[in-house]
């Protein structure tokens, strides 16, 4: 999606949902209205985000009729990512499980547990489409709510095996998108939930590759000498850094930003099957293990190591570095969800019903998307003339107030001045800016925008008042 629809709420919409069939053109209509409202303010309740009670009604009305499903709101999105997916080649599929917590809504029904039996919401996986060497995020590739089912206390072993396991998400996942178009690789990544031998069966039987973070501690054999090596994380360990590189690390909860001299190492490797785990065809899975560590942290911080399985090849030092950076791109999934739950405030939508909240859900879901696509189009050709890659009332009035002349604005300028009026400072290590300054300068921008076509409408009338 190009700038001026990206930016546009109500061409983003009509490009959005305009292909929606909910049994009668005035219901797509209503989406593609809704969607252009949540566009321009999400983070607001209904009430403040719809401009009458009219609007309001209608919005209720649509997330609570049984002809309009999460299913098919989403289906166009899902359709253009998966027509952009099949058309580079190499394309990353992010996925991650997150909860949405309506225990504030006691008497919202239908909801299953969460963490606890005092907690109530639902689960949510998302698979996010990334281009593997730009970081362009396409969009939704794959999204399912689920509702969590407690084990019973009393479950053997045996009787957890045959039932449906909630891990099992991230195989029906794989079985959902299906398999990539001849000479396109789709690789599933994954963080440590993600290592799950039959979710590695499912990826190679539907002709895809994985690149999961390690959690389990394999059996697993040499490749190269078809001898047993023992276990996955020593046998790693044991070999030695084929190369070191400085890279920066981002912030994270619990770690400020700082740069690391960090080690790569590789192996390839013979994954067993688990002895008395799940797997669907009881062989070995040819695999390379990627190890990146720090060797020396600064004093007080916690050495970074990340031990990393791939089914795609890596033969030399270069590869090993593009696979490490293509499990960086992982958190961009995270980013997604807390860009659903704080930028469209999904978990604070008091409607009545689990199906409610799944219909609303399909409108906010590709507004999240947006975000991303922003923030990802705020760092795309920086020295690029903002003539370019913006409309021209946009460059007008950001060059305005940047204090720059229009054909000298850069797109660089251009996405940081609009991130100012948002709270960016710009300071020296603040890095580039993120999804919320640039969604509630984009806010600001917009009222600005709003205000100028208004003046410009009243201009135009004749004057009545003498």
């Amino acid at each position: 999606m190009n700038n001026g629809a990206l930016l546009s709420a109500e061409a983003w919409a009509q490009a959005t949902f305009g292909d929606t069939r909910l049994l009668d053109s005035r219901r797509s209509k209503r989406a593609v209205r809704v969607a252009t409202l949540m566009a321009t303010h999400s983070d607001v309740s209904l009430p403040r985000m719809m401009k009458s009670k009219a609007d309001l009604k209608a919005t209720y009305r649509l997330l609570e009729t049984p002809d309009v499903s999460y299913e098919e709101l989403m289906r166009p999105h899902l359709q253009q990512t998966h027509e952009q997916a099949h058309c580079h080649r190499r394309v990353l599929l992010i996925q991650d499980t997150t909860d949405l917590n309506y225990s504030h809504h006691p008497t919202t029904t239908g909801l299953g547990p969460l963490n606890n039996s005092r907690q109530h919401g639902m689960l949510l996986q998302t698979v996010l489409a990334v281009d593997a060497q730009d970081g362009q995020v396409f969009g939704i590739m794959h999204q399912e709510p689920f509702l969590r089912k407690l084990a019973p206390k009393s479950e053997t072993r045996a009787q957890r095996l045959k039932r449906e396991r909630e891990s099992q998400v991230w195989e029906r996942s794989v079985g959902s998108i299906g398999q990539p178009p001849e000479g396109v690789e789709w690789i599933h990544v994954g963080d440590r939930g993600s290592d799950i031998f039959t979710f590695f069966e499912a990826c190679l039987a539907h002709k895809t590759h994985f690149l999961v973070r390690v959690a389990q501690n394999r059996l697993v054999q040499s490749e190269e000498e078809d001898e047993q090596i023992g276990r996955l994380k020593e046998s790693i360990r044991r070999l030695p850094a084929h190369q070191k590189q400085d890279r920066d690390l981002p912030a994270t909860a619990d770690r400020p930003a700082r740069s690391a001299t960090l080690s790569v190492a590789w192996q390839a490797v013979s994954i067993q099957p688990p002895k008395q785990g799940a797997s669907t065809t009881g062989q070995p899975i040819a695999a390379w293990v990627v190890r990146v560590w720090e060797e020396a942290p600064p004093e007080g911080e916690e050495p970074l190591e990340w031990i990393l399985l791939t089914s795609v090849p890596v033969q030399t030092v270069e590869q090993a570095w593009e696979r490490v950076d293509w499990y960086r791109r992982r958190w961009i999934v995270e980013d997604y969800h807390q860009g659903l739950k704080t930028g469209c405030r999904i978990e604070e939508r008091q409607l009545q019903t689990y199906e409610g909240l799944r219909r609303l859900l399909g409108l906010l879901a590709p507004v999240a998307v947006r975000l991303l696509q922003l923030r990802v189009a705020a760092r795309s050709n920086p020295e690029q003339p903002a003539s370019q890659t913006m409309p021209n009332e946009v460059v007008q009035l950001i060059a305005y107030l940047a204090k720059i002349p229009a054909a000298q604005l850069t797109t660089q300028q251009c996405w940081y001045t609009i991130a100012g009026q948002g709270g960016y400072l710009g300071r020296k290590g603040d890095g580039p800016p993120g999804w919320k300054t640039l969604w509630y300068g984009w806010f600001h921008v917009q009222t600005l925008l709003q205000g100028i076509h208004l003046a410009s409408h009243l201009s135009d009338k004749p004057d009545h008042t003498g």
